[in-house]
């Protein structure tokens, strides 16, 4: 059997490139495509898609209350939310309201097709496509202090600058000359020093607060 996707965003060459991808996987059906929140809610009645890959900052209405319109249907599909490192608090509203996972914007297409899998098997998704706990705390809790940022020695800061951009432990380790075990201990330090829970708060503080330039939209 194969999994039938539907694409909502406000760009179709966006959606376009999405298509394109999941049609050439042959455990994968392009469903179609819808642009407003609105439109998302018919097609998804007409169309009766497996997963709804969705953007929630659409024009022509709220994109979280077409997500819970889609939820609310019999029989309803998974909804993998699309999202940019700043939407944030959207995506923690959305996931209490009952999307399967969330997956940014400027995610490979491994990460993409391995989220749209990993939703249909019922596994929760992260950002980076990999499975995880249905984020019971924020993802942005509270709001750190920018200038909690100068605590940071200097190695901490070139870590904590490339964990906000997604690198593992191995490879930071590999960047920066020092051994994964260092690593650990230096984001274990710099998220007390920030006072940050977990490794997706520090990216979505980096990028809120100018540390890092604001991700690209890939097509594919």
């Amino acid at each position: 059997m194969t999994t039938s996707v539907l694409i909502v965003d406000d760009q179709p060459l966006f959606c376009s490139g999405i298509a394109l991808l999941i049609e050439a996987q042959p455990d994968l059906e392009f469903a179609g495509a819808a642009h407003t929140g609105a439109s998302a809610i018919e097609r998804v009645g007409e169309l009766h898609p497996d997963v709804v890959l969705m953007d929630l900052r659409m024009p022509g209405g709220n994109g979280l209350a077409a997500m819970e319109a889609i939820l609310a249907k019999e029989s309803s599909p998974r909804v993998l939310v699309l999202t940019t490192f700043r939407d944030g608090r959207i995506v923690q509203q959305a996931m209490r309201a009952g999307a399967a996972g969330f997956i940014t914007k400027d995610a490979t297409p491994v990460e993409l097709l391995t989220a749209i899998r990993d939703v249909v098997a019922g596994k929760p998704v992260s950002a980076s496509g990999a499975p995880t706990s249905m984020l019971p705390d924020p993802l942005y809790a509270g709001a750190p202090n920018p200038e909690a940022i100068s605590a940071l020695t200097a190695r901490e800061h070139e870590v904590f600058l490339h964990l906000a951009r997604g690198l593992t432990n191995n490879q930071i380790a590999v960047l920066s000359h020092i051994s994964e075990n260092t690593v650990r201990n230096h984001v274990s330090s710099l998220l007390q020093k920030l006072d940050l829970e977990n490794r997706t708060q520090a990216a979505v503080f980096a990028y809120r607060e100018g540390l890092l330039p604001a991700p690209l939209r890939r097509i594919i």
